[in-house]
């Protein structure tokens, strides 16, 4: 599990609230994005990472896929 901050914004685009997730990964975390907040533009963190814009009416918006891990 990983922990998500979801980010709502103004037409300005000034955060208006925040929304903490919970998900097994970015799809997850997007989709209760979607959820939570789905009549705003919002944006999706993991930690420092910027991982997807939502905006309202259209598909979200991939910004920083997670690097894959090798051993």
């Amino acid at each position: 599990m990983a922990e998500y901050k979801l980010y709502c914004l103004d037409r300005n685009g000034q955060i208006t609230r925040r929304h903490d997730i919970v998900a097994d990964d970015d799809a997850g975390a997007i989709e209760a994005g979607r959820t939570v907040a789905p009549t705003v533009d919002c944006e999706l963190w993991s930690g420092s990472r910027k991982v997807a814009l939502l905006p309202t009416n259209s598909a979200p918006v991939l910004v920083n896929p997670p690097q894959a891990k090798f051993a």
